[in-house]
């Protein structure tokens, strides 16, 4: 008989997950390199999506998140658990390991999925394709239509936000300080299933 998502979790320690996700990070990097080894003219062009702009970093980056963060909060607060239950996978990764563990892995895969999907793929198929790909690769998200909703509607922010600004520093800022709030809010107790 299949066990469910849950169960499985259940059977895996924190340590375990954790190194699940290295490991998927690792792929999605090399995948990042490949394509746009293939895509890119000139693998220069991605270091030019990298510059110093204090606004968008403040504006973009860094206030978008406070409010994306603080609208998730919100939404997991008026919603019922279950709806944004994503099968306990983030709870057991972010409860336990040290600060600087959970900062490393959040700001790991923040520079990983940007470098792919807004630096690789949007900057050659455009913000639907590399935001549709983005939700679809949090496929325990799926499942719930509140969590696929939320984790759409981030990815078509951040795409946008590459649009305007074409800075992978700022998105980066932004996926990383909302991964790295919810992940503290969980490690924390203050936010027993923060997504």
């Amino acid at each position: 008989m299949q066990k469910s998502q849950a169960e499985l979790i259940k059977l895996l320690s924190s340590k375990q997950l954790k190194k699940q996700v290295w490991i998927s990070q690792t792929i999605l990097g090399l995948i990042a390199v490949i394509l746009a080894y293939f895509l890119l003219d000139d693998l220069q062009i991605i270091s030019s999506f990298f510059f110093w702009d204090f606004y968008d970093w403040a504006v973009f980056g860094v206030f978008s998140a406070f409010v994306i963060v603080l609208l998730d909060v919100i939404l997991m607060k008026v919603f019922p658990k279950k709806w944004w239950d994503d099968g306990g996978i983030n709870q057991k990764i972010f409860q336990e390991g040290s600060y600087t563990e959970i900062i490393l892995l959040c700001f790991a895969i923040a520079s990983v999925e940007e470098l792919l999907f807004r630096g690789v793929i949007q900057s050659n198929f455009g913000i639907l394709i590399a935001s549709i790909l983005f939700a679809v690769i949090h496929i325990r998200y799926l499942s719930k239509m509140v969590l696929f909703i939320a984790i759409t509607g981030l990815s078509f922010w951040i795409g946008f936000v590459f649009h305007w600004t074409s800075n992978l520093f700022v998105v980066i800022t932004l996926h990383f300080l909302v991964d790295v709030i919810l992940a503290l809010l969980i490690r924390t107790g203050r936010f027993r299933h923060a997504s």
